[in-house]
């Protein structure tokens, strides 16, 4: 009986651990929805409507992001396939005047990431905050993205790790405070300025946000840092159909650690090799590949596991900025479907 108990609670645990790894969703990311705005940050309302459009025939489920967080990452409750929460950052006007009206004709969730201190000084093209007080009794999610939308993880000249610590705390309260000074409530959810964040800067925001969202390819699942949640950024050139159906299909691959040469965090040296370890999945190890910001492939090497180890040779590809390599491989099942994973560095020289 013992025996038999011990083989009821070992296939309970197998079917848990699949169903954990199956778990996931798409966070998409927005800027302006408009035709005159920079192309680096904006799509325009036609090809926005077509995202939208694409969901709708392909029967996709439109979450809160909350929802989608809570039950993608901490498994809260089941995801169904094909779930995908919509996000803006910098609460730009156009999200009000065309995103908006788009979304509340389909009864769309999204959530706006604001930055106080642009709206608080009236500056075009943000919301102001009666507008931004309308979509949250609509029903609309009100996030945090910091006061000045610096670069959060960068310490200025002369500045220690302690003076940089609060500097950016009191950035971030005071954009918590003035959300729940005009809204009426404090944001749980962060988004890192820029897409930018660090070990550092997690620390920080864990301390005050349940989720902190980045600006990097890839899906989430049980895997997923709360606090370094990937969203596909959508922009021109960037946004067109074929790669929209891309993104909203993928799946997160299983990376259960990354381990950069030379070791850094934030803002860093160059990084000249990325070892990621993978768990078991649905995906052709075999077939999986990793490209450079630049989109040039980059070597790899792969030592059976689980977990299997991937050595990526990036060499001198990294430039001043933010640097990022993608890696995918193909679902086994024929899908079509990718997994998905992005690691991201902001190069410049390390101050001690």
């Amino acid at each position: 009986m013992t025996r038999l108990l011990a083989l009821i609670v070992a296939l309970a645990a197998g079917l848990s651990a699949e169903a954990s790894q199956e778990r996931h969703g798409v966070i998409l990311l927005y800027h302006h929805v408009s035709g005159d705005t920079p192309p680096s940050t904006s799509v325009t309302p036609e090809r926005f409507e077509a995202h939208l459009d694409y969901l709708e025939e392909h029967d996709f489920a439109v979450w809160p992001l909350h929802r989608l967080l809570d039950a993608s990452i901490r498994g809260q409750e089941a995801v169904p396939e094909n779930v995908v929460a919509i996000t803006f950052d910098d609460a730009y006007e156009s999200v009000h005047a065309e995103a908006w009206p788009r979304l509340r004709e389909r009864g769309w969730p999204f959530a706006v990431f604001v930055n106080t201190d642009a709206v608080d000084a009236g500056h075009s093209p943000y919301m102001d905050w009666d507008q931004l007080r309308v979509l949250y009794e609509n029903g609309i999610t009100i996030g945090n993205h910091s006061a000045g939308h610096g670069h959060l993880i960068a310490r200025s000249d002369g500045e220690g790790w302690r003076e940089w610590a609060r500097r950016v705390a009191s950035d971030i309260d005071r954009a918590d405070r003035r959300i729940a000074e005009e809204i009426g409530a404090e944001p749980d959810l962060f988004a890192y300025p820029y897409g930018e964040d660090s070990a550092r800067l997690a620390a920080i925001v864990g301390e005050r946000h349940d989720f902190a969202l980045a600006q990097r390819s890839g899906a989430v699942g049980a895997r997923t840092d709360p606090l370094s949640v990937p969203r596909f950024p959508m922009a021109s050139g960037f946004d067109d159909m074929a790669r929209f159906a891309l993104a909203v299909r993928s799946r997160p691959l299983p990376v259960v650690a990354a381990e950069p040469s030379p070791k850094g965090d934030g803002v860093r040296e160059s990084v000249d090799s990325l070892v990621i370890e993978l768990a078991e999945g649905g995906y052709r190890l075999a077939q999986l590949a990793c490209y450079a910001s630049s989109g040039t492939r980059l070597d790899t090497r792969s030592e059976a596991g689980p977990p299997h180890r991937i050595a990526i040779e990036i060499g001198a590809r990294g430039s001043t900025g933010r640097n990022k390599i993608n890696c995918t491989a193909p679902a086994a099942d024929g899908s079509g479907d990718y997994f998905w994973y992005a690691f991201q560095w902001v190069q410049d020289a390390v101050r001690d």
